[in-house]
C-alpha cells in the first residue's frame, strides 16, 4: 500500500469516527427515570422526542423564597418532530412536549452535589393524564 493510499484511507477513517461520535445519543423508554449531565443527549426510544440538557442552575431569593431543592432549574433544548424549543423546568415541574410529558425529578446545579446533573422522566401524555 502507498503512502497516498494510506493517508486517504486514514482522513476516511477519522472522518466517520467523528462524525458518528457527533451523532450518537443514548436511548432511553419511556417511563425510564434517567440522569443527564450538561451537553448530554437522548433520544427516547419508539418515538420522534429528543432531548438535550443545556444546563443546570440555581436561582437565589432575597427574602422568602422556596424551598432550596425548588430554587434549582433545568435548560433543555427538545425536539420532536424536526421543530426544537428551549424550556425552563424547576425540579418537580413538568411540559408537555407533542405526546410526551417530560418531568423534572431533581437537579443538581453543584459539584459538591456530583453536579451539575438533573434526572427526568418521560412518560406518554395520554396515559399519564389518565392517572391523574
Amino acid at each position: 500500500m502507498n503512502l497516498r493510499a494510506a493517508k486517504g484511507a486514514l482522513i476516511a477513517t477519522l472522518a466517520i469516527t467523528l462524525i458518528g461520535c457527533s451523532w450518537w445519543s443514548r436511548r432511553v423508554k419511556l417511563g425510564e427515570q434517567f440522569t443527564m449531565r450538561p451537553k448530554d443527549k437522548v433520544v427516547i426510544a419508539g418515538t420522534s422526542l429528543a432531548i438535550r440538557l443545556d444546563g443546570v442552575g440555581h436561582q437565589t431569593f432575597s427574602g422568602p423564597g422556596p424551598s432550596p431543592g425548588a430554587a434549582s432549574y433545568v435548560l433543555l433544548l427538545v425536539t420532536e418532530k424536526g421543530s426544537s424549543r428551549s424550556i425552563r423546568l424547576s425540579v418537580g415541574d413538568s411540559t408537555e412536549a407533542g405526546d410526551y410529558l417530560i418531568k423534572v425529578n431533581s437537579a443538581y446545579p453543584f459539584h459538591s452535589q456530583d453536579g451539575p446533573r438533573c434526572e427526568l422522566t418521560v412518560m406518554n401524555a395520554r396515559k399519564s393524564r389518565g392517572l391523574q
